[in-house]
This record gives C-alpha cells, structure tokens and sequence, in this order.
C-alpha cells in the first residue's frame, strides 16, 4: 500500500481537505506502517497538537484504512454526537455507543459493525459496561484512541474514575495500537496518560507546536469579578463575538448568564453545563452553532464540548487550575485561523497576593503572557505574534477606578457605598446633592452598570477604607493615614456639612 496516496486520498474525497500538514501526515503514516508492517507488537503512540489544527484527522483517515474497527473514547457526549455528525454528512459508517441505549437499540448498532462498519464512537462508562466489550471482543481492533486524553488526569483521579480504567480495557480487547490525542499536556500529564493506557516511555510522542499565533491573550483587571466580567463582555463589538464565557461551576454559569443577561439585553446568550437534560443540551449546541454574534456560559470541563471554528472571544471568568487547561480552554477560540481574543478576568486582591500560582504570575506580572505560558509547558518562543503586554496594551487599573475613585478622592469622608454607586448609576443629573458642593461629572458616569455591582466593587478597593458610623460606611482614600486620623477627618466633614445645612436652612427662612 502507497501510504502517502491512500491518506490524500480519503482527505480529498472524504473530507475535501487537499493540503494536508506535515505533522498530520507523519502521524498517519506511522499509524499505518504499524497496521500493516508490524503485526506483532502492541503500539502506542502520543500525539500533542493545538486545538483546531486538525487532530481528529490523524486518526480518522487512518481507521477507514486499517483492516479492523476502530474504537474512539471521548470524554463527552457532546463531541461524541459532534463526531458522529461530521462522519455521517463525510458519508462515513460509523455507530455511536453511549448511555440511555436500550437493547434493541444495541442489537442493531452492533448489526452495522457485522455489516463492515468500522467506527465506533464512545466514553468510557458505556465501555466499561461488559456487554459492550464482550460484542467489541468478536473484531479485531486496530485503534483504540483517546481524545482529548489529559482528562486521564483531570477527571481519572476524581469525578470520573473510570478513565483510569482505560489502559485495561484496550488490553482486554486485545487492541493493536492505543492512541492519545491532546492539545496541551505537561510532563507530569504525559506521564500519567502513558502509565494509564500503558504506553512505553519508547513509544512515538508528537509534539507540534502547542502556541496559537491567531490568538491575542489580555488581562482584564477589576475589583469585583462579576462588575468586571459585565463591563468586559458587555464592551465586545459585534465582530468580537461569538464568544464563549468560562465558569469553574454550574452555579457560576447559571448565575453569571442570568446577570449579564439582565443588563446587556441586545445580545443573545445561553448558559450550558452538564447538569442540563439531554435534549436541552443539544438543542443549545445547535443554537451556538449556527449563532453569528451570541455568548454562552459553560463549565470548564463542557467547553470541551463546544466544535465551533469561528469564536472570536474566550473569556475566563476565573483561572483554571493549569496552564495545560488554560490552552485548551482559550484554544476554543479561533479555530478557523482568524484573529481572536483570549481573556482572563483578575481581581486586584488577586494581584497583591504574595503566594500566587504560576498561572495568576502569567497574568499579573509585568511580561510576555504568550512566552510565559510556553515555557509553562516547555516551549520556547521568541516572539510573540500579540499579547497584551507586548502590544502595550496592558490595561493597569480596573475601568471603574476611573470614576469610584475620582469620585471619593474630591469627596473624603462624603459618602458610603451605597450613595456612591447611587451616584454613578444614576440616570438624571441633578443641580444640586444633598451633601454641600457640585459633582456634576460623576453624577450617572456609570449609568450602563449595575448599580449592586458598583457598591460591592467600593468595598473591594485596595485603595479605599472607611470610617464606620453605625450602618453607614464613611468612604476615603487611603493615602497612610492612621485609623484615628480618619475619624477625627471624618467628624470634621460631618459637622461641616451639617453647618452648611443649617446655614442653607436661615437662609431659606429669611427669603421667605
């Protein structure tokens, strides 16, 4: 067999992709030179590519050619029914194994595979079920691969402990080559997917180039996370989106969907997560698809779920655990090439933290974000084709200082947060406060933002403090001064402002 012509071959009548990348081809070749020229020996082989640049491929092609079935495990529904939709529209035979099929069911996916069928699509719980690996027992399996395999790790050790299992099973079925797909891992991740799926140290690891050059990576600084996450994506343009909103739980996702969606009512949104049913999880996947300009809510772990080349917008609205995560995650972005944006939504405590992790370093300190995260991972770049700090465009204090803070710096000791963000989010501005003196330019400065956000954001500012008269928080900026100084300061105010009054009040009287 002509390798080479054979793996063209089906990617233009299969796939009508007529250029095929090197390291896609290297992949396959040796896959198939292990099919057909190496009986005897169980292969394994670890392929590191970044999202979009076409993984899925590597291991396609080749289970159309190789002489037995071939076995792929995702870690989500939601790229399995992915897979089987772009096989089926190829005209490729595939069947799909997954929960919630009853036995008739069963019985006739299982008919197609003695009918020549050569795909199977499936996770590893449905797997682990031994009526399943009994009937996959009956075939020869060429490859049994793994997608988006640092799930091993992420997962294996906790919610889903099965992954872990997987090694085992592609012994049981006897599976001539076990592959692992991945688009970011570390050393510590490859040596726990080899020891997993028992892959020697000597197998054949790929590592392509894990950086996104299309992909320009921001800090995005606030006091409080939810103003700051409403602020930013209430900011994106049109031709920023569509977008997609990182959260760490479901009540995140919810939550944060739910207020943006309250303020910024011009743009369609949805929430996603796990805990949805079935139907509704499809029916969201269908609706982001084909949405031009709309913003879903996810959990990290169903981001992964999401196949769409053209977001031009990954936003996090915190940090995930690793830089290997992180990748994979902002990677969702611009997967058809084109320019995108990728950020990372930072508190200021976050900043003046004095134990931070390596990936808060990446995005509070003074360097390149992009050559930070590669040598994270062990790569080294030197350039980098945009980043915030690089295209000096680090944005150094939260948008809301620009205002909160010139508001309380003319006026010490005037308000507390809740007459404050009153202040700023007012609609009308009117002649004249109750407080003595005009500050016109701040009355309705924030009148887009929520104004239970702002009050909160007042209370995380660094830079403010506040003298405590009963239920009342007397707002100042913190220049040094001692507790006892700014109460003496703060009575001061007071008993001016009320002199004013009183003299306001006289004066009233005697004009009338």
């Amino acid at each position: 067999m002509n390798y080479l012509y054979e793996i063209t071959r089906i990617a233009n009548e299969k796939f009508k992709i007529r250029n095929l990348k090197p390291y896609q081809i290297l992949v396959m070749h040796r896959i198939l030179e292990n099919e057909f020229e190496n009986a005897v020996k169980r292969e394994g082989q670890i392929v590191i590519l970044p999202t979009g640049t076409g993984k899925s491929l590597c291991f396609l092609i080749p289970s159309i050619l190789c002489r037995g079935i071939s076995i792929i495990v995702y870690p989500l529904l939601a790229l399995m029914n992915d897979q089987i939709s772009k096989l089926t529209k190829a005209g490729i035979p595939c069947i799909c194994l997954r929960g919630g099929q009853t036995n008739k069911d069963r019985r006739a996916l299982f008919g197609k595979l003695k009918n020549g069928c050569k795909i199977v699509v499936t996770n590893p719980e449905t797997l682990k079920n031994p009526k399943v690996l009994n009937e996959l027992k009956k075939y020869r399996v060429s490859l049994f691969v793994v997608d988006e395999a640092h799930t091993i790790v992420q997962w294996g050790k906790t919610f889903r402990p099965v992954f872990s299992e997987l090694g085992e099973m592609a012994e049981s079925l006897g599976a001539a080559q076990v592959l692992a797909f991945t688009a970011t891992a570390g050393e510590e991740t490859l040596k726990e997917i080899r020891r997993v799926l028992r892959i020697s140290e000597e197998s054949n690891t790929v590592v392509g180039d894990v950086d996104r050059e299309n992909i320009f990576y921001s800090t995005y600084p606030t006091y409080d996370r939810d103003e700051g996450a409403l602020r930013l994506i209430r900011s994106l343009r049109k031709e920023q989106r569509p977008a997609i909103v990182f959260c760490n739980t479901r009540m995140e996702t919810v939550l944060l969907c739910h207020l943006v969606h309250r303020n910024v009512r011009t743009v369609p949104m949805r929430y996603y997560h796990a805990g949805l049913e079935r139907a509704e999880r499809e029916k969201l996947e269908k609706w982001f698809l084909k949405s031009r300009d709309g913003i879903l809510f996810c959990t990290s772990a169903y981001g992964m779920g999401v196949d769409k080349s053209n977001i031009r917008t990954a936003v996090h609205y915190r940090r995930p655990a690793t830089v290997q995560e992180y990748l994979q995650e902002s990677g969702r972005a611009g997967r058809d090439g084109r320019a995108s944006k990728a950020y990372v939504i930072v508190t200021e405590r976050e900043k003046l933290k004095e134990d931070k992790d390596e990936l808060l370093k990446v995005f509070t300190e003074d360097r390149c974000r992009r050559r930070s995260l590669l040598t994270l991972l062990g790569q080294k770049k030197n350039e980098c084709s945009g980043c915030d700090w690089c295209s000096a465009q680090v944005i150094r204090k939260p948008e809301l200082s620009n205002t909160a803070l010139k508001m309380i710096r003319k006026r010490p000791f005037r308000f507390d947060p809740a007459k404050a963000a009153s202040i700023l989010c007012a609609e009308k501005n009117p002649a004249m406060l109750e407080s003595p003196g005009r500050i016109d330019s701040m009355w309705g400065a924030e009148k887009e933002n929520d104004q239970d956000l702002v009050e909160r954001a007042f209370l995380k500012m660094p830079e403010l403090k506040y003298v405590q008269e009963g239920d009342f928080k007397r707002l100042y900026y913190d220049k040094g001064i001692s507790k006892a100084v700014a109460v003496v300061l703060s009575m001061i105010v007071k008993l001016r402002s009320r002199l004013v009054l009183f003299r306001q009040g006289k004066t009233k009287k005697a004009d009338e």
